[in-house]
């Protein structure tokens, strides 16, 4: 999309951007966790994005499906998880701006139901990606590599000690979903595929005018010439 499209896109609808999505995003992750804790079953039964199910009319798991929170594990762990989100994801809404921000998230999230549900139309309802729930853990992947795309040099504290930067974090985790995905299911390598729409949003956003591509091109260039002179 060329600036002048995006700026008259922009101009015409982001009076609905919601301001702090990441805030609501996250309080709606806690109630998840809290619905996990005291009944598993019913995210799953009500809330889960089952594309056979949407196509039958039940449209609002489009929307319920971020109930889910960005990682499922102990008590402690799903609640650091949270706080991690909300975390990069304020830092991404206040640096883009709130439409921004929303076009990001909405758009990751919305191009892979849609994505899933024409899958269901051509494999079949009773297909597995038509009955198995899409869980978006996947997607949320998404929302840390734009932060390491936005702030490379962020730091993060494995294990509250060892200080590491976003952008090695970022490829560490790459290197672990390429794996993932070329070891996997080809149920998970569609949902792996779909989490990296979001990247590509990314880039549609934040590279209207190619600064984004000419940034890159310009660090490869630097890395070439300290290779040659190595």
């Amino acid at each position: 999309m060329s600036e002048r499209g995006y700026r008259r896109f922009k101009s015409k609808f982001q009076k609905y951007a919601i301001h702090d999505l990441a805030l609501y995003v996250s309080i709606i992750f806690a109630v998840g966790l809290l619905i996990q804790v005291t009944n598993p079953m019913f995210y799953f039964e009500k809330f889960s994005f089952v594309p056979s199910l949407v196509l039958r009319g039940e449209i609002w798991r489009i929307f319920t499906v971020i109930f889910y929170p960005p990682a499922m594990s102990d008590l402690f762990w799903t609640m650091l998880a949270i706080l991690v989100w909300f975390s990069m994801s304020r830092s991404l809404q206040y640096w883009w701006g709130d439409f921004d921000f929303n076009v990001y998230f909405f758009g990751s999230l919305f191009l892979s139901e849609a994505v899933l549900l024409i899958l269901t139309l051509v494999m079949g309802r009773d297909s597995a990606i038509g009955i198995l729930p899409f869980l978006p853990t996947y997607m949320y992947f998404s929302v840390f590599m734009a932060y390491a795309l936005t702030f490379p040099d962020a730091q993060f504290l494995i294990m509250f000690v060892l200080p590491v930067k976003a952008k090695h974090l970022a490829i560490v985790e790459v290197a672990i979903y390429l794996y993932e995905f070329l070891r996997g299911s080809w149920l998970t390598r569609i949902y792996i595929f779909l989490a990296f729409a979001g990247v590509i949003i990314y880039f549609i956003i934040q590279d209207r005018d190619g600064r984004v591509i000419s940034n890159l091109k310009w660090k490869f260039k630097q890395w070439q010439r300290r290779r040659n002179f190595r």
